[in-house]
């Protein structure tokens, strides 16, 4: 099987039990834009972005540092470029304390520069 990412309004039951692995006690918002991304019919990572903020991104710590995260953000970028935004932004902040100098690092890695108070990143470059 492939790496799928799947854009959703919401969660499918078939995937709530390996998503919540990856949410660590957050709730997705009912008003955002979904990205699951299922590898073997595994949730393996999750984000969510609401108008020009990704508001969430995380991989499932066992399958970190194989690219999912970055598919995974590809594709948010080419649905947030379809929607006609021009960028997007996103808060390390989100991240559990542990992990934010990590996000921020791969954030930058893709292409993510600072901007006020967050990373942003141009979707026409």
């Amino acid at each position: 099987m492939r790496l799928t990412v799947h854009c959703l309004s919401r969660l499918p039951e078939q995937h709530r039990h390996h998503a919540e692995l990856i949410l660590q006690g957050r709730t997705p918002p009912d008003q955002a834009m979904l990205y699951l991304a299922t590898f073997n019919d595994r949730a393996v990572a999750l984000a969510w972005r609401r108008e020009d903020t990704l508001e969430f991104i995380a991989v499932r710590d066992l399958t970190r540092r194989r690219g999912i995260g970055r598919e995974l953000l590809r594709q948010v970028k080419q649905e947030a470029k379809a929607a006609g935004l021009t960028r997007l932004d996103c808060d390390p902040a989100q991240a559990p304390d542990g992990e934010r100098e990590g996000l921020a690092a791969f954030l930058q890695g893709q292409g993510f520069r600072p901007r006020e108070a967050v990373l942003s990143c141009c979707l026409y470059e």
